[in-house]
């Protein structure tokens, strides 16, 4: 499962035209009354990305702020977002750009250096600035293989400056995205911005918040308002267990092992900031079962207006977690993109089939540190 937040103007049938489900799918995994009456800011689960659509977070759906374009190419859908349509010059453009395997085929892409993607402006078709001109990459070659629904998320920011460092002009541009994959290179998708006037005044820099303290509500899992939802925390598939690292009680997911479990608490986040996350996880075995499934733990970030702009997501196999004893994990956001308001910091139980057995998550920690 993946969420999707309410947005103004938004009906059920067309969140689930846009994420490629049924709105009777959507009134089942959400108990809805009356579909009729969902609320601005109201979080609804949705099923995961499936062959023949683009589904699940909420960056894929159109945004009425920026712009959106979209095309398949290969069984590759790509999606290309910017904030706005409108800048002034001094501003910034995030750029968003998603791949995602629509097709009913595993799809594996091919690099020739440590690039994956790249992002052009144009005005009047020629170029005026490119992403990667900034940017180093490792030469070693490398392969990246897709699941069908699989997307990878990509972001980037232009200054409106060009190549030369000067300000752009007033003009329409095109901006240009593309996978960089042997098989599909040359092959991209574009939409246009408007830059509307000269530099305004310098805006100040944001007052950027690091907390060095634990950021997480219920860090320690201890609280559940009942056996199956515990406090400040969302959860899909997960129960009370009393087989805790510390305290009283600890979340399992995959309460039932052959459906897919989630975990996740949404908490302020700032730009180029870098966070970490522990955590410590140990597997629960049930009689003579097969470990067959995976663990990822992944930071999905986003903007003021609730749109996605970026994902950190480390997976960790069966053979990593222990199943007698707690084990610590820990891992970095690295610098989180501009334009951050907010970070999910969710635990995602992916079973394969015939897996009998859970994970269990206790002790979760959130820091900023830089």
């Amino acid at each position: 499962m993946e969420t999707y937040t309410v947005q103004p103007g938004d009906y059920l049938y067309d969140i689930a035209r846009d994420l490629g489900t049924t709105v009777e799918e959507l009134i089942r995994l959400n108990n809805i009354d009356d579909p009729d009456n969902i609320s601005i800011g109201q979080q609804l689960l949705v099923p995961v990305a499936r062959p023949g659509g683009v589904t699940g977070l909420p960056s894929y759906r159109r945004q009425t702020g920026g712009t959106y374009a979209t095309r398949v190419i290969d069984g590759m859908r790509y999606v290309l977002m910017t904030d706005a349509r409108q800048y002034r010059r001094g501003e910034q453009v995030v750029i968003t750009f998603v791949k995602c395997n629509v097709s009913s085929r595993t799809i594996t892409l091919n690099y020739s250096t440590g690039q994956r993607f790249d992002v052009a402006a144009l005005r009047n078709g020629r170029e005026v600035w490119r992403w990667s001109d900034d940017q180093f990459f490792t030469q070693a070659t490398g392969a990246e293989t897709l699941l069908p629904g699989d997307c990878r998320t990509y972001t980037a920011t232009w200054d409106l400056r060009n190549k030369r460092g000067n300000f752009v002009a007033r003009d329409t541009f095109t901006i240009r995205a593309e996978n960089v994959a042997r098989q599909l290179r040359n092959q991209f998708v574009q939409n246009r911005i408007e830059v509307v006037s000269r530099p305004g005044p310098p805006v100040p820099p944001p007052q950027e918040r690091c907390p060095r303290t634990n950021m997480l509500a219920n860090p320690g899992l201890d609280e559940w308002a009942n056996p199956t939802t515990p406090r400040s925390w969302v959860g899909v598939n997960v129960r009370r267990s009393r087989l805790a690292y510390s305290g009283s009680f600890a979340a399992e997911l995959g309460a039932d092992s052959d459906r897919q479990a989630l975990l996740y608490q949404s908490v302020p986040a700032g730009p180029r900031l870098n966070y970490r996350i522990t955590f410590w996880a140990r597997e629960r075995i049930r009689r003579d079962g097969l470990s067959r499934y995976i663990l990822e733990a992944a930071v999905y970030v986003y903007d003021r207006n609730g749109r996605y702009i970026g994902r950190v997501d480390p997976a960790y196999s069966p053979t990593a977690i222990p199943d007698r004893t707690y084990q610590q994990f820990r891992f970095t956001t690295g610098v989180l993109p501009a334009g951050t308001d907010r970070a999910e910091l969710r635990f995602i139980f992916r079973p394969r089939t015939g897996n009998d057995n859970s994970v269990i998550i206790d002790e979760v920690e959130m820091i900023c540190v830089s």
